[in-house]
C-alpha cells in the first residue's frame, strides 16, 4: 500500500495557522509553538495538545463541529428544517440542489480541510510525544488515543468523498504538495492498521482502572467498533464493487461477499468484549424505552462507546422543542418527516402498513414502539412547557402557537416536534451524543450476518435492540418478528430498526449513500401529517410537502472543494461532480 507522506495540503496551510490560534491549545496561542521544543519538554502543554485533537470532534452536520441548531437528520428523510421551504439557508439549498463544488453549503463547506487539519495535530503528537517528560505507560496509551483519533477522522473523510490522500507525518514546507488521492482499499487497510495497533494499548474501562478524569477518552473499545463500522462500509453496495464509477479511488472495483463476513467478525469481536450491554430501564423495565430515553442523558452508562461530553445545558430543548415548552424564542428548528415516523412500528413489532399489527390511521399514535413517545412530540403528546407544568402539544392545523400551518409560517410544517435526547425535566441537563454505541454494534453485526447469508444468526442481535425498546416479546418472543425471514425481509427489518434506533444520531444520511437508495427516500418529497380539529374530534391525513427534495446524480459521495482540485493537478474530483 503506498501512502503519502505529508499530512497538509496547500490550501490548508492558513486554514490551519488561523485555526490553532483561536483554539488556544498552547499557552502562546501560535501555531509556531507547536515546534518548539519547549513545548513538548512540558507536560501540560503536550496533553493540551491531544485534547485539542478530541475537541475537534463533534456531531458532523454542526457547524464548526458543535452548534445546536443543526442536525444532519435536515439532509437526509428523517426531517426538514424550520423554514427551509421559503429561505435560502444551507439546508434549504442542499433539498433543492443547489450547491456544488464551487458553492458547497454547510456543513460540507470545511469537512475537508478542518478534518485535515485534526489529522495533522493528530500526526504532530504521535511524531512529539515520546520527548515529553509524561510517563511511558501515559505516552503508549496516548499515542495509541492519537492514533484512534487519526483513524475516526480518516474514517469521516472517506464517508463523505471515498479514498482520499493518506498523509501518516507532518509536512515539510520543501516538499512537494501535489498529491493524488489513495484508492479507498488503501484508506480503509490504513485506519484498520491504525485501529488495530492502537487497540492493545488502550484501557477497556478508565473508571475500572481508577482512572475516573479520563472517562470519555479513546478506549479498547472504541477501536473495535469504529473498526466493525468501517468495514461494515467497505461491505456495503456504494464501495463493495458498484461504486458510480469503476476506478478503485471510488470503492472495491468487484463485490466480495467476504467483505460482510469480516464485517460481521468486527462487531462480534466488541460483542465478545463483555464491556457494554443496553442500557435499560428501572429495575429492568423497558415498557416505556426509559434506558433509551436515559441514554443521552445519563453522563456514566455501558452502552456508550464513544461520546461527545457536555456541561449542563438546554442547548437542545431550546432549539429543537415546539414554543409552549422552550424558554427560548427561537425555537422549533427541526420537524419529523412523516415517513420517518410511520418507520416506529406497533408496540407488538409489526410495521403498521402490516393489516395485521393493529395499527389505526385514525387514532395513528395509539400502541406504538415505545421509542416512538421517546422520540417525537405528536398531537396531543404531554411535554413540560415554559411554566413547568406537563400539558398536551396541540399540533393540529392552525393550533395556537404549535400547530401546523399551511403554507408554512410558522409553528410545525410536518405536524411532528423532535423529542430525542431532549431532558422532559426543568432545568439544565447534561447530554452526550454518541459517536459510537453498543446499539449500533448490535445492528451491524445484523445487517453483516444477514448480508452475509447468515439470516438465521441474525434475529438475536435484532431481539435485544426490540426488548430494550419495551415492544412485546410475544408468545414465540420473538418481539414481532416473523419466523424464517428471507434474507430480504430481513433486511426490510435491519434498515427499518436502525432508521428508528439510530435516528438524529447521524447514520440515515449516510446509510441512505452507502445502501444507494438516495431516488427512492430522499429523492422524495418530504411528508407530514394534516390534523383537522372540529369540536372534540380529530380527523387525519398524510400530505406531501410542496418542495421536492432533489438527489442529485452525485449525491451518493460528497464533492471535493473546488478549492482543492484547483490547486493539485492529481486530485480527482468525484463522479458526477
Amino acid at each position: 500500500m503506498k501512502i503519502s507522506k505529508y499530512v497538509i495540503l496547500p490550501a490548508f496551510l492558513i486554514l490551519v495557522l488561523a485555526a490553532c490560534q483561536k483554539e488556544g491549545v498552547l499557552k502562546n496561542d501560535t501555531q509556531t509553538d507547536i515546534f518548539d521544543a519547549d513545548v513538548w519538554a512540558d507536560s501540560l502543554k503536550t496533553t493540551q495538545i491531544l485534547t485539542s485533537v478530541y475537541a475537534d470532534l463533534g456531531p458532523e452536520s454542526m457547524l464548526t463541529r458543535i452548534n445546536a441548531f443543526n442536525s444532519l437528520s435536515e439532509f437526509s428523510d428523517e426531517s426538514d428544517a424550520r423554514y427551509a421551504a421559503t429561505g435560502s439557508g444551507p439546508t434549504a439549498n442542499f433539498q433543492k440542489g443547489i450547491f456544488s463544488p464551487t458553492s458547497l453549503v454547510d456543513p460540507f463547506t470545511n469537512m475537508w480541510a478542518n478534518t485535515y487539519k485534526s489529522i495533522r495535530k493528530a500526526c504532530l503528537f504521535i511524531e512529539n510525544v515520546d520527548r515529553s517528560p509524561l510517563s511511558p505507560a501515559i505516552k503508549k496509551r496516548m499515542k495509541a488515543e492519537a492514533r484512534f483519533l487519526r483513524a475516526y477522522y480518516y474514517h469521516l473523510l472517506i464517508k463523505h468523498y471515498a479514498g482520499v490522500p493518506l498523509l501518516d507525518r507532518t509536512l515539510l514546507l520543501t516538499e512537494d504538495f501535489d498529491l493524488p488521492r489513495n484508492t479507498y482499499q488503501e484508506c480503509v487497510d490504513y485506519i484498520i492498521k491504525d485501529l488495530n495497533e492502537a487497540a492493545p494499548d488502550l484501557p477497556v474501562d478508565y473508571i475500572a482502572q481508577g482512572r475516573a478524569m479520563d472517562y470519555g477518552r479513546a478506549t479498547k473499545g472504541a477501536c473495535l467498533a469504529l473498526k466493525a463500522r468501517v468495514l461494515l462500509f467497505a461491505a456495503s453496495p456504494l464501495f463493495n464493487g458498484s461504486a458510480d464509477d469503476p476506478n478503485p479511488i471510488f470503492g472495491y472495483p468487484t463485490y466480495d461477499p467476504g467483505r460482510w463476513v469480516k464485517a460481521a467478525e468486527a462487531a462480534k469481536a466488541v460483542i465478545d468484549m463483555g464491556a457494554y450491554e443496553l442500557l435499560e430501564g428501572t429495575n429492568g423495565d423497558n415498557s416505556t424505552a426509559e434506558g433509551y430515553y436515559k441514554l443521552y442523558l445519563t453522563r456514566v452508562n455501558k452502552e456508550m462507546i464513544f461520546q461527545r461530553l457536555s456541561a449542563a445545558n438546554r442547548a437542545l430543548e431550546n432549539a429543537h422543542l415546539p414554543v409552549t415548552c422552550s424558554a427560548s424564542g427561537d425555537s422549533y428548528h427541526n420537524h419529523p418527516n412523516g415517513a420517518y415516523v410511520n418507520a416506529f412500528p406497533m408496540k407488538n413489532g409489526k410495521a403498521i402498513k402490516d393489516p395485521t399489527s393493529g395499527y389505526n390511521p385514525q387514532a395513528p399514535y395509539l400502541n406504538r414502539d415505545p421509542r416512538f413517545y421517546r422520540s417525537i412530540i405528536y398531537n396531543g403528546a404531554v411535554f413540560l412547557n415554559k411554566s413547568n407544568v406537563k400539558a398536551p402539544v396541540y399540533t393540529y392545523l392552525g393550533a395556537p402557537s404549535d400547530g401546523l400551518t399551511l403554507p408554512y409560517t410558522g409553528g410545525t410544517q410536518t405536524g411532528y416536534y423532535n423529542r430525542k435526547m431532549m431532558t422532559e425535566d426543568a432545568g439544565s441537563a447534561q447530554h452526550f451524543f454518541p459517536f459510537l454505541r453498543y446499539a449500533e454494534v448490535l445492528l451491524n453485526y445484523a445487517e453483516a450476518l444477514n448480508e452475509s447469508g447468515q439470516t438465521g444468526l441474525a434475529y438475536d442481535p435484532i431481539i435485544q435492540i426490540r426488548k430494550r425498546a419495551g415492544i412485546e416479546a410475544g408468545t414465540d418472543g420473538k418481539y414481532g418478528l416473523k419466523t424464517g425471514m428471507t434474507q430480504n425481509e430481513m433486511r426490510t427489518i435491519v434498515w427499518d430498526e436502525r432508521r428508528v434506533e439510530l435516528s438524529y444520531e447521524e447514520h440515515r444520511f449516510w446509510d441512505i449513500r452507502r445502501w444507494k437508495i438516495g431516488p427512492e427516500t430522499y429523492g422524495k418529497n418530504l411528508t407530514g401529517m394534516k390534523i383537522v380539529k372540529t369540536g372534540n374530534t380529530y380527523t387525519y391525513e398524510e400530505f406531501s410537502l410542496t418542495k421536492p427534495s432533489v438527489w442529485l446524480p452525485g449525491m451518493n459521495l460528497m464533492p471535493i472543494p473546488q478549492t482543492q482540485i484547483n490547486i493539485s493537478a492529481k486530485l480527482v474530483q468525484n463522479p458526477k461532480w
